[in-house]
């Protein structure tokens, strides 16, 4: 996926992102930190991405990294 269609896809997918981090954690400091490791996450695996499946790879992202926070297997420190 080329950088243009990456940060297109991204953008759409944005509000999704965010409300399933809202949801996950009914926590703003941690739906922010959840939206902002996805996309960061995202970056880091844009070779491997593809556009039929980039929506999927988000949700599923978003919600693996939640689990990680929940068992405290993740740092939401900065």
């Amino acid at each position: 996926m080329n950088n243009e269609i990456f940060f297109q896809n991204l953008s759409q997918n944005r509000s999704l992102i965010q409300e399933i981090a809202t949801e996950l954690s009914n926590d703003f400091v941690i739906a922010r930190f959840l939206y902002r490791e996805t996309t960061h996450q995202a970056m880091m695996n844009k070779a491997f991405l593809n556009e039929e499946t980039f929506k999927e790879w988000l949700i599923t992202t978003v919600k693996k990294i939640y689990y990680k926070i929940s068992q405290n297997e993740y740092s939401t420190k900065n």
